[in-house]
């Protein structure tokens, strides 16, 4: 009889007929899958899938929606509570190490609960918090007890930090949590205190992030993992910044500031609009980082402070009103929304 049914890694059922299907292993006796494997000990990222479809949650639940503050503007996009309306819903943003240690955190949970009840989503608590505080997880973990509910279910974009949450409040040190978009296969469970269970679901996937245009190696270098240093470029009217070899922005009407939420180690560098074209045209010499096609995005930015969001990368904030002309790989996730903060 084989030791385990399941990867404990990714919580798909291990199978030994095919190498090409989520779950191979090389012995049903094995710990983990054979993707695993290779993605803890060499860094490799080989087969896993995305699921695309919501799971069925029973009532009376409590279904925790996890955030990453990178994933804001994607914020309350999931319409689980519309499937299982008799559930309790409480939404976590997480990764709030991510932000400078000076962010109005007041301003941004009171724009959030504002834009929560704009969109009339139900819950019952939206908590601020870092998976890598012990303090947050103590407090986290205290909380989802105090409610009698006997299912728990961690639910969220892929790469939110879900596993993080669930490894810390379980103290499982066999589930994988990496930089990488599809890693959980099927739900991951375990006993949470005396009368509940805790799932940790798989990903709900979101069309056009880096995950579907650089392979796993290039990817995760560009999602940040630490606190981000904001980066402030005065630019002028008509000016185009190039972020790597992945989105170049031209802002026109008025000279402005724009402050990018990016990794340390991406690479910016200003240039002008006339120059896009050629430095694209030739992109393997010119860029370390680069997609295959772009594609032309335009924003117009209406009076006020407005966020730019690179897909699960980072985002620019920039002070309207003024124009955004953008050179973005083919189907990458653009979005324009209000800045949650300062």
């Amino acid at each position: 009889m084989s030791k385990t049914i399941r990867c404990q890694g990714c919580g798909a059922m291990l199978q030994i007929e095919d190498e090409l299907r989520v779950g191979y292993a090389k012995s049903l006796d094995l710990t983990y899958c054979q993707s695993c494997y290779r993605l803890m000990h060499y860094g490799e990222s080989i087969t896993h899938f995305h699921p695309e479809d919501l799971p069925s949650l029973p009532e009376n639940s409590i279904i925790v929606m996890v955030s990453s503050v990178l994933h804001l503007d994607m914020l309350f996009s999931y319409p689980v509570y519309r499937y299982q309306p008799d559930a309790k819903y409480v939404y976590i943003i997480n990764q709030l190490d991510l932000l400078p240690r000076s962010t109005n955190l007041d301003l941004l949970i009171d724009q959030i609960t504002l834009k929560a009840k704009k969109s009339q989503i139900p819950y019952i608590d939206i908590i601020l918090m870092s998976s890598k505080s012990k303090d947050d997880i103590l407090h986290l973990k205290q909380y989802l007890q105090s409610h009698k509910n006997p299912n728990i279910y961690l639910l969220g974009v892929q790469n939110s930090g879900k596993t993080t949450i669930y490894k810390a409040l379980t103290d499982d040190d066999k589930a994988l949590a990496f930089k990488k978009a599809g890693l959980t296969q099927e739900a991951l469970s375990k006993p949470f205190g005396k009368r509940q269970t805790i799932y940790d679901m798989p990903g709900l996937y979101q069309e056009g992030y880096l995950h579907q245009m650089l392979p796993y190696s290039v990817y995760k270098r560009l999602i940040p993992d630490h606190e981000i240093n904001p980066k402030i470029y005065q630019m002028k009217n008509n000016q185009t910044i190039f972020i790597e070899g992945l989105v170049a922005l031209t802002f026109s009407g008025s000279d402005t500031n724009a402050v990018f939420y990016l990794d340390d180690m991406v690479i910016m560098h200003k240039t002008n609009p006339s120059r896009i074209k050629d430095l694209l045209d030739n992109k393997e010499k010119n860029f370390k980082v680069f997609a295959e096609a772009y594609e032309e995005k335009n924003f117009k930015i209406p009076l006020g402070k407005y966020q730019i969001t690179f897909a699960d990368m980072g985002f620019v904030h920039i002070q309207g009103p003024l124009t955004v002309k953008m050179m973005v790989p083919k189907g990458m996730h653009i979005s324009l929304s209000e800045a949650l903060f300062q």
